[in-house]
C-alpha cells in the first residue's frame, strides 16, 4: 500500500469517527410513533395506563390478549368483561366484527378508543364520522372534557399537539348516548362549539363504547398536568365488577420482536457504533483486499520425452534388425499393460487369467489365446523376422482398440 493510500484511509477513518461522535451526542429527538403497546415508554406508549388499571383493577380483572379477537372469542365464548381497543386504526374483518357483536349482545362491552373505527361498524350502529378543520388557526390541537355534571371538570383538558380530530358527525340519537365532546384550540380553554368524539350505544344486553381521542391513554397526556383526570373519568362507564381484556393485537407498535438486530438498532449509540464497524469492513476490503505481491508467472512442466525415447530406441533396435529384442521388449510393455491398466497380475499366465483379460478388454478368449500364442512361439525362436514383428505389433494394436 502507498503512503498515499494510507493517508487516504487515516482521513476517511478520521471522518467517520467525526461524524459518529457528533451524531450520537446530539439529544435523542422524541419518538411520536403511535405506537398504544403498554411495554412503551414514549409519548403515545401505554406504559403508564396499563400499569395503573393493573393496579385498579389487580392481575384477575386485567387479562392480556394477544391473538385476534376472533380466535379468542371462538375459544373462550362464555367469558364476560369488557374488550378493551386502544390504537390508532381498529380495522375488523366482517366475520370477527359479527364474533364480537354476538359476544356484546349477551351482556358485554366493547371498548374502542382509535381515530380510524371500523366502517362496517359505524354502518351497524348509524354513526358517521368527520375530521375538525379550522379555516381562521392552522393549530389542530383539541380540547376535550366530559358532558357528565359528575365527571366534567371547571375547564377543558388541552392536549398541547397538533393532530388529527375526527369526530361523530352523525348518530342514532335514539339509541346513542354523548358522553364526551371536543373542539379545537382557539387561544381559550373553553368549548363553544361541541363536536361530539365519545358516545355509548345499547347493544342487545350489552354496550359499545366509542372514542375518537386514543392520545388520552397514551403517557405523555396522561402525565402532563391534571390530565390524568380525563383517562381517568373516561372509565367510569365499564363496569369495574367486570374483566378487562386488553387488547395487544390490534397495536400498531409490537409487543415483542423477532429479529436479533432490534436491540442492537434500537439504541443510537449502539446503531452507529455498529454503522462504523460495517463502513470499516468495507473500506478493510477495498484497500486490503487486494494482492500485495506480484502474480506468480505460470512455468510450464517439463513434457513427457517417454513416448520420443521410446521410438527412438525401437527405431535403432529395427535399423539394427534386432527383431527378436523388439518382440520381447512388446511382450513386455503388454504385460505392463495388464497389469497397469487392466488390473490383472500376470505372475502366472493361466487359463483364468487369459480369461480375465478377455473380459476386462472387451476381446473374445480366442482373440486373447491367439495373442498370447503368438508371445509364446516368438519367445521360442532364435531368430525372428521383420514380418512376424509387424505381425505382432498389428494384435497388439488391434487388441487394444477393443478396449
Amino acid at each position: 500500500m502507498t503512503k498515499s493510500s494510507k493517508i487516504f484511509i487515516v482521513i476517511i477513518i478520521g471522518a467517520i469517527a467525526l461524524l459518529t461522535y457528533l451524531e450520537t451526542s446530539k439529544p435523542e429527538p422524541i419518538n411520536w410513533f403511535a405506537s398504544y403497546a403498554k411495554t412503551d415508554k414514549i409519548p403515545l406508549g401505554t406504559f403508564v395506563f396499563y400499569n395503573a388499571i393493573k393496579e385498579s383493577f389487580n392481575t384477575q380483572g386485567l387479562q392480556d390478549i394477544n391473538q385476534p379477537p376472533y380466535e379468542f372469542l371462538s375459544d373462550n365464548d362464555t367469558i364476560s368483561g369488557t374488550y378493551f381497543f386502544v390504537n390508532r386504526s381498529i380495522n375488523f374483518d366482517k366475520d370477527e366484527l359479527n364474533t364480537i357483536l354476538r359476544w356484546v349482545e349477551n351482556g358485554n362491552t366493547l371498548f374502542i378508543s382509535a381515530k380510524i373505527i371500523e366502517h362496517k361498524l359505524l354502518d351497524t350502529l348509524n354513526i358517521e364520522t368527520d375530521n375538525l378543520i379550522s379555516i381562521d388557526n392552522i393549530s389542530t390541537k383539541p380540547l376535550v372534557e366530559l358532558v357528565n355534571k359528575e365527571l366534567k371538570t371547571q375547564s377543558p383538558f388541552l392536549y398541547d399537539q397538533d393532530i388529527n380530530n375526527p369526530y361523530f358527525n352523525e348518530l342514532d340519537t335514539i339509541n346513542a348516548t354523548i358522553l364526551g365532546i371536543t373542539q379545537l384550540y382557539n387561544d381559550t380553554l373553553k368549548i363553544n362549539s361541541p363536536k361530539v368524539n365519545y358516545i355509548q350505544q345499547s347493544f342487545g344486553t350489552g354496550k359499545i363504547l366509542l372514542h375518537t381521542f386514543p392520545e388520552a391513554f397514551g403517557n405523555y397526556f396522561i402525565l402532563k398536568g391534571k390530565n390524568h383526570q380525563y383517562t381517568q373519568n373516561l372509565l367510569a362507564y365499564i363496569n369495574p365488577n367486570q374483566k378487562i381484556l386488553w387488547d395487544n393485537y390490534y397495536k400498531s407498535g409490537k409487543t415483542f420482536y423477532t429479529s436479533p438486530l432490534f436491540f442492537l438498532l434500537s439504541n443510537r449509540y449502539l446503531k452507529w457504533a455498529y454503522y462504523f464497524v460495517l463502513i470499516g469492513v468495507v473500506l478493510f476490503v477495498i484497500f486490503e483486499g487486494k494482492r500485495k505481491q506480484r502474480s506468480i508467472p505460470v512455468i510450464e512442466p517439463l513434457k513427457n520425452q517417454t513416448l520420443s525415447f521410446i521410438k527412438t530406441i525401437s527405431g535403432m533396435y529395427f535399423e539394427k534388425r534386432k527383431h527378436k529384442e523388439i518382440a520381447i521388449k512388446q511382450n513386455l510393455l503388454f504385460l505392463d499393460y495388464v497389469r497397469n491398466v487392466l488390473r490383472i497380475p500376470t505372475n502366472e499366465l493361466n487359463k483364468k487369467t487369459i480369461i480375465d483379460i478377455a473380459a476386462r478388454s472387451n476381446n473374445s478368449i480366442e482373440d486373447t489365446k491367439i495373442l498370447f500364442k503368438y508371445f509364446d512361439e516368438l519367445n521360442k525362436k532364435v531368430k525372428i523376422e521383420k514380418e512376424e514383428v509387424l505381425k505382432l505389433y498389428q494384435l497388439i494394436n488391434i487388441f487394444k482398440s477393443r478396449s
